[in-house]
């Protein structure tokens, strides 16, 4: 008996790492409607739609100067949110580890396409602003003399109440491992049964 639950706690303990490591790398996830992108990996949602300052008639080319940038993404009210912004350069680059999802995006931009972040870095010459490619690329320019791609985000996942949302992540840890336990119970009990009839007096 000691040998078996000595297997089973070896297998959960696989299992419930497995299982953490599997939710880290659970990629994007994208709203029913599409228009929403949830990225697991910086805790934000995206525009599915990384050209909606273009398409959305906002402007012709979809190209603004850093402040103008910031004003859009901070103005913006669609989807059942008013809290978007531009997103960080971290957050920028993180999303690179979810590149194998990037066809969810619709009207993308190409790979070193120019997209403004929120993140800026005082210089001798002036303020300057950075940007960062779907590529995985970074740099920085002068706000007032640039003008690049927008694409805003806003903290946390999307909610039932703003989109009925297609969750395609796996179970979380503590489903996983709780299920785990409760197929080890079962395979614990029958054990314990079959032992009970074998040693019943006849």
């Amino acid at each position: 008996m000691k040998l078996l639950f000595k297997k089973l706690f070896t297998s959960l303990s696989v299992l419930t790492l497995l299982s953490i490591t599997s939710s880290a790398n659970a990629g994007l996830i994208i709203s029913k409607d599409h228009n929403l992108i949830y990225d697991d990996v910086s805790n934000i949602t995206w525009l599915a739609n990384i050209s909606y300052v273009k398409t959305s008639g906002y402007d012709k080319d979809g190209k603004l100067t850093f402040s103008e940038a910031k004003i859009w993404s901070e103005e913006l009210e669609v989807f059942g949110h008013d809290d978007w912004r531009l997103a960080s350069l971290d957050e920028g680059l993180s999303l690179q580890q979810s590149k194998n999802d990037f066809d969810l995006f619709s009207n993308r931009l190409l790979d070193d396409d120019h997209i403004w972040t929120s993140t800026t870095k005082a210089t001798n010459s002036g303020l300057k602003s950075h940007f960062f490619t779907l590529g995985g690329d970074s740099n920085i320019f002068l706000p007032k003399t640039s003008s690049r791609y927008a694409w805003a985000v806003f903290d946390g996942k999307f909610t039932e109440q703003s989109n009925d949302k297609v969750d395609a992540t796996i179970a979380e840890p503590a489903t996983v491992t709780i299920f785990s336990l409760a197929l080890a119970g079962m395979v614990v009990r029958r054990k314990q049964l079959k032992t009970s009839k074998l040693n019943k007096p006849k």
